[in-house]
């Protein structure tokens, strides 16, 4: 899901990567962005430079959060004096130089494997934690000083409102680490197996049953390689689906994983075929390389890109699928030049299942006539609040998160992804390999 957001400099970035095709220009690869109104492009445009500099922001806002988390701990729960406020901005404003010199650097350990890798991931890990540490004590400080001084009004001592914001921001706090220590441990290993029985609107009735194993968002580099991925595919071909949709994020960023990753993705069998989408990753990654290295080494993997083609049978059933642009990964109201083509040529004789990596081209389809799309792109969120899962991070990029959703008589199903982007946290979100049902 991740990435940089502008072509221009995404291409500027990854200049070293020989293979790597750029698209020229990012408002084509959408369809044009002159449909939309100057407020709306306005908001686009903002959204863009903001996710394009997510880690840049965050490296800054990151020694603040450490500064207010160092505060806590020695003031709140220790009890004990403060460094005073010249001294925490001082050392706030170097740790915000730190980090943001250290951020590019250890981005690029993080695919090197060995020591930096290992150092790398650390880094990150405490730096997630910190973030939302930090964020989350910085509000409840602003909740506190207000109530203290109420409860002054009301008779309160200082000192008991003080142990009472105590006592309830320790408990905030060491519930938010905890969790985090399991979303980086036990909760990212996590991986279910789904099932989704899907109503498909004219099915015929020897199609009923056929079962789509669907996985998503693979990120093959970035921490599954080698062993762990000749397990996912045992898995995935254990489980005897009628035919395998991957809709994209295949690889993640480095290019030197794609070979290994096509030859061991070349083991994937289906009794009516495997079928792939490249994802915004694969762009980055270099999607012609890919389609390359999946045609050499995985042969029995057919990459849709802008085509439809009959699934193998007697009865007429078409499986269609376009690429990701590749640009502005959070991108809202995604139009596909591709995808309208594909549109305008729906078959009469049999439904049409559309593999397609980012959901929000989904109305898209639906005012198209695709009766069923299979995406993923937002791996769920990864980190998700207690409960049904639906309150996570990715549903600041999209409505269509995770799961299942159902308009205008069209379905799609929203896959949370086996991989990861980033660190490798999930917390209340699993690893996920779906099997649509078709009935």
């Amino acid at each position: 899901m991740g990435g940089l957001a502008a072509n221009g400099s995404l291409c500027a970035a990854r200049g070293w990567v020989g293979r790597l095709d750029c698209q020229a220009n990012a408002d084509s690869a959408f369809g044009g962005a002159s449909r939309y109104s100057p407020a709306r492009m306005k908001w686009s445009e903002l959204r863009s430079r903001f996710f394009g500099n997510l880690f840049t922001i965050l490296s800054g806002l990151l020694g603040v959060f450490q500064v207010l988390i160092g505060h806590w701990i020695v003031v709140v729960f220790a009890g004990r004096e403060g460094p005073g406020w010249v001294s925490g901005l001082l050392l706030a404003a170097a740790l915000v130089a730190a980090n943001m010199l250290a951020m590019p650097n250890l981005r690029r350990a993080a695919r090197a494997g060995g020591w930096p890798r290992r150092i790398s991931r650390g880094y990150m890990a405490l730096g997630i934690t910190s973030l939302v540490t930090g964020l989350v004590i910085a509000i409840a400080w602003l909740g506190f000083l207000p109530l203290a001084g109420l409860l002054t009004v009301l008779g309160v001592s200082g000192d008991t409102a003080f142990e009472f914001f105590r006592l309830m921001s320790s408990v905030v706090v060491f519930t938010l680490v905890a969790m985090f220590a399991w979303g980086f441990t036990g909760g990212q290993r996590l991986v279910e197996e789904t099932r989704i029985p899907v109503d498909l609107p004219g099915l015929p009735d020897s199609l009923s049953g056929l079962r789509i194993a669907h996985i998503s968002d693979l990120h093959i580099g970035n921490g599954l390689e080698d062993a762990r991925l000749d397990a996912l595919v045992e898995r995935v071909n254990a489980m005897e689906a009628d035919l395998i949709a991957l809709t994209g994020d295949i690889f993640d960023f480095d290019p030197r994983h794609v070979e290994d990753g096509a030859r061991r993705l070349g083991a994937l069998r289906a009794r009516l075929g495997v079928f792939a989408v490249l994802g915004n990753h694969d762009h980055y990654t270099g999607r012609e390389y890919i389609a390359e290295s999946l045609g050499r080494h995985a042969p029995g993997i057919q990459l849709l890109r802008g085509d439809m083609v009959r699934v193998p049978g007697e009865t007429p059933f078409y499986l269609a699928g376009v690429d990701d642009p590749g640009a502005d990964w959070t991108a809202r109201g995604v139009v596909l030049q591709e995808l309208e083509d594909l549109g305008n040529a729906l078959p009469a004789d049999g439904p049409v299942v559309l593999l397609i990596h980012r959901p929000e081209a989904f109305p898209q389809a639906q005012r198209l006539g695709f009766p069923l799309v299979l995406a993923g792109h937002t791996h769920g969120g990864q980190l998700a609040l207690p409960g049904s899962g639906h309150l996570n991070l990715a549903r600041i990029v999209t409505r269509y998160h995770r799961g299942l959703y159902r308009e205008n008589g069209s379905t799609l199903y929203v896959n949370r992804g086996i991989g990861v982007a980033g660190p490798a946290i999930r917390f209340n979100c699993p690893r996920e390999i779906a099997t649509i049902e078709l009935r």
